[in-house]
């Protein structure tokens, strides 16, 4: 919303605003003439000595900039506050929400990005909320209010503003939450914020981004008077998709196995069942973020709707049933050394053999690149979201054979074996390998020499 107003900080200095952002239940952010920093200004009173306390606490945790919202300086007028640096180019997530205004959900949801975008969203937003538990801290007020993602539908920047909420686990005394985004036991006030109400908030988060529904909201709270609804987000109602009771279930919209994968909707089922009422058995942060990246590594985009949907679900678009071209399922799997005996010699020796276990599965089609991450590999912790190499799958001329396209990206070196053919390779330019993609000799892709133990890419 467009306003005209001026803020002062404490040194006397004057900033113009140009229009408020987002609201949370302790106060409002407004975006300072420029686009490049914001202020936050408190509802309620607050004394000097109080902020300063909560700007130098938050300045002294050394968050990243570039994710979070953090304090530079003090307002003092008209209201109590502080300014912050903004990431540029961003919007509030409530726009990526779906609402009753919209009439063409298909071409809105393919505008915003789809499910890859909102795939890439939460897993941002998960990971930053993971660092701030993994530092002890609790966000306590998550919403889409508070949360800002890239206006650019191919981009996934996650921003957190009102940092100003952030506390210890061990120092929280008071109930912080916005309207339908609380945990059960903090709108009833039986308890305090804890990381498992931020994980509660973020389930809620999801589920509305993917499913485009209230996890809440069934017939039976959207046709019912408002006492229906503080039951609902007192955990006293079933959820929408609850497996035991469907006196709540949604009866409008699309069935949301067309956008959420088996490993996700496990973690809803977790959440607001087992979970509703007992914090400590709903899904932890990490958990969100490994279940997200299985989803993101199982979309495929259909060539027909131009839609990304969750291959494994059905095996085919659920929005007009086209059938896959040239798909192809990556596999993470262990390289590991382990002993065995060699009766030739009498003598136990060594060998690196790939394990069964998988892991992790990609999968992948003639119109869907994949880009294989530093998380897959769990081996640079640092870079956790930054693309290894890009995997291409394309056509040939040849009947039934197809090509496969390996571009190493940000400088890494891969390693590749033909473990039938005795091939090894290192490179660190894009290789092509023609290949059948129904019966072909396994090749196994690492960032590392195979004389070490890895996790692998298996095609």
């Amino acid at each position: 919303m467009d306003i005209s107003m001026n803020v002062v900080d404490k040194y006397g200095v004057s900033y113009n605003v140009t229009k408020r952002i987002g609201e949370g239940s302790q106060g409002e952010t407004f975006m300072i003439d420029g686009d490049e920093y914001i202020v936050k200004l408190f509802k309620g009173s607050i004394n000097g000595v109080e902020l300063k306390s909560k700007i130098n606490f938050l300045i002294n945790l050394n968050l990243d900039k570039q994710y979070y919202s953090v304090p530079m300086k003090e307002i003092v007028s008209p209201k109590s506050g502080y300014i912050s640096e903004f990431a540029s180019g961003m919007m509030s997530l409530s726009e990526l929400k779906f609402t009753p205004h919209i009439k063409d959900f298909a071409d809105w949801y393919v505008n915003t990005g789809g499910l890859l975008k909102r795939y890439g969203v939460l897993i941002k937003l998960a990971n930053s909320i993971r660092t701030l538990h993994s530092k002890g801290l609790v966000y306590c007020d998550l919403s889409p209010n508070n949360v800002f993602v890239s206006s650019n539908p191919k981009k996934h920047n996650v921003f957190l503003i009102d940092m100003d909420n952030l506390r210890y686990k061990t120092s929280i005394i008071h109930n912080i939450y916005t309207p339908f985004y609380g945990a059960p036991e903090i709108v009833k006030g039986v308890a305090p914020n804890t990381s498992m109400s931020d994980c509660y908030s973020f389930a809620v988060i999801a589920y509305e981004l993917l499913a485009c529904n209230h996890p809440l909201i069934g017939d039976l709270v959207d046709e019912g008077e408002p006492e229906i609804e503080e039951q609902a987000e007192r955990g006293e109602l079933p959820w929408v998709e609850d497996t035991t009771d469907d006196s709540n279930i949604r009866t409008t919209g699309l069935p949301s196995s067309f956008f959420i994968s088996s490993k996700v909707m496990d973690l809803f089922h977790k959440t607001f069942e087992v979970g509703l009422n007992t914090p400590l058995k709903r899904p932890t942060m990490a958990e969100w973020c490994d279940a997200l990246n299985d989803g993101l590594n199982d979309l495929l985009l259909c060539d027909n709707c131009k839609i990304h949907y969750p291959q494994s679900n059905a095996g085919h678009c659920p929005f007009c049933g086209k059938e896959p071209e040239l798909s192809l399922t990556l596999k993470v799997q262990r390289w590991e050394e382990e002993e065995y005996y060699e009766s030739s010699t009498n003598s136990v020796k060594s060998r690196f053999v790939l394990q069964p276990m998988v892991l992790e599965r990609i999968s992948i089609d003639r119109h869907t690149t994949k880009y294989i991450k530093a998380f897959h590999f769990l081996s640079v912790l640092d870079d956790y979201d930054t693309p290894i190499a890009q995997v291409t799958i394309v056509p040939t001329e040849e009947q039934d054979m197809a090509r496969l396209i390996i571009k190493p990206l940000n400088d890494y070196a891969l390693f590749f074996k033909i473990t039938e053919l005795k091939l090894e390779q290192t490179f660190k330019t894009e290789k092509k390998f023609r290949f059948n993609p129904v019966s072909h000799k396994q090749m196994i892709l690492g960032i590392k020499d195979f004389t070490t133990p890895q996790r692998v890419l298996v095609i």
